[in-house]
């Protein structure tokens, strides 16, 4: 196989990729991350109304930074996942 018809086997191999009608589940993706991280949230802010009236305040805030980490993890998850990229670029002394 020459280098040609490799070149045109993987165009070939692309080009379904490339239809906007095949479905990816990029949709059915995010579907899952809202209700799985809605069900979570719902979670923390009942342990966090149970941590203040017990009078729990390190686990309140706990909870609540929690909360904010899981809210950014599943409503903005492509930056989040840039960020933490980032992170672990400065971290192993990748570019």
């Amino acid at each position: 196989m020459t280098t040609h018809e490799l070149a045109a086997s993987v165009v070939q191999l692309a080009v379904p990729m490339a239809n906007p009608n095949v479905p990816t589940g990029a949709d059915f993706k995010d579907w899952v991350l809202v209700i799985a991280g809605n069900i979570f949230i719902a979670i923390l802010v009942l342990r966090a109304i149970g941590h203040y009236f017990k009078r729990e305040w390190g686990e309140l805030f706990g909870h609540i930074a929690a909360g904010v980490l899981v809210g950014g993890l599943i409503y903005a998850n492509n930056q989040t996942i840039n960020v933490l990229k980032g992170f672990w670029g400065l971290l192993s002394g990748g570019n």
